[in-house]
């Protein structure tokens, strides 16, 4: 009996966790919708403000304000192209660029009206004007070079020959690794 009571509290004390913790959310909803509010009368007000600084302004204030927007836009649109000039380089990394498509590709395409570049685009399009290449595996200059005979590398230079003992340049000679060296072979 004693156990049906501490579970029966235990299940009081549950609800009333839920309860407060609903209550909670409740609260931190309403604070939310609260500052939201604010947000947007803030930015609200911020906005009328520009607006009467821009109607205040006087004629040479206003020249030296829009020449500076002209000036910054321009700036933003001159390193655009070279933005979009980087971006492709960087999407045709490992990929062959079909010849006649090249002819077709306009910087200007990729640059919206405030300068800004559309690196999802320059990738759609190099993915719609490439095929995709192999990458050889690099040489490490590891293993045998040039011809050779019977699996052994030619002996090539008297650097190596001077390396030899004579035995070694003995039986070289007699497997024909000598033989370019000493002009009988090609």
């Amino acid at each position: 009996m004693s156990e049906e009571i501490i579970e029966t509290t235990e299940t009081i004390e549950d609800a009333a966790e839920t309860v407060d913790l609903s209550s909670e959310v409740e609260k931190w909803k309403s604070l939310s919708r609260k500052n939201e509010a604010q947000a947007k009368a803030n930015a609200q007000a911020a906005k009328e403000l520009e607006e009467l600084k821009a109607a205040s302004l006087t004629d040479q204030e206003r020249l030296i304000a829009s020449t500076r927007e002209e000036t910054a836009r321009s700036v933003r649109l001159e390193f655009a192209g070279k933005f979009v000039e980087a971006e492709l380089k960087s999407a045709l990394n490992g990929k062959t660029l079909e010849a006649a498509s090249l002819l077709s590709f306009d910087k200007s395409s990729f640059i919206d009206e405030s300068g800004e570049v559309d690196s999802n685009a320059i990738a759609a399009w190099v993915e719609a004007h490439t095929k995709a290449t192999e990458v050889p595996n690099p040489d490490l200059g590891q293993g045998i070079r040039g011809k050779t005979i019977s699996g052994v590398a030619q002996i090539v230079s008297r650097d190596e020959l001077a390396k030899m003992s004579p035995d070694e340049i003995n039986a070289a000679r007699k497997d024909g690794r000598l033989n370019r060296l000493m002009g009988l072979a090609n």
